[in-house]
């Protein structure tokens, strides 16, 4: 085991109860385990992943809900802005 996973196990195995409690809720929300969700939690932090989590449910519900614009939209309305102004161009240079 090389040193970075040596120090993430040891500071996993050295999480107080209330970080072990708080690990265990986070992963129980992002439908992961407390193991799998640690690496991310010991990179970046408690708030960073708790915030991503919750992003990541708001986003999914927001689908679910229909309140997205579809992927061919998006690059439907994308593609007329840039022919649109590739004309505006061509009528300035020419």
């Amino acid at each position: 085991m090389d040193s970075k996973l040596n120090k993430q196990a040891e500071a996993f195995a050295a999480l107080t109860a209330e970080d072990r409690v708080r690990l265990d809720k986070l992963a129980v929300l992002a439908g992961s385990t407390a193991e799998d969700l640690w690496p991310a939690v010991y990179r970046y932090g408690f708030q960073d992943i708790e915030e991503s989590v919750r992003a990541d449910l708001d986003a999914q519900a927001e689908r679910a809900a229909g309140l997205t614009i579809p992927h061919e939209e998006v690059m439907a309305n994308a593609q007329r802005m840039i022919d649109s102004h590739g004309k505006q161009r061509k009528r300035r240079v020419g």
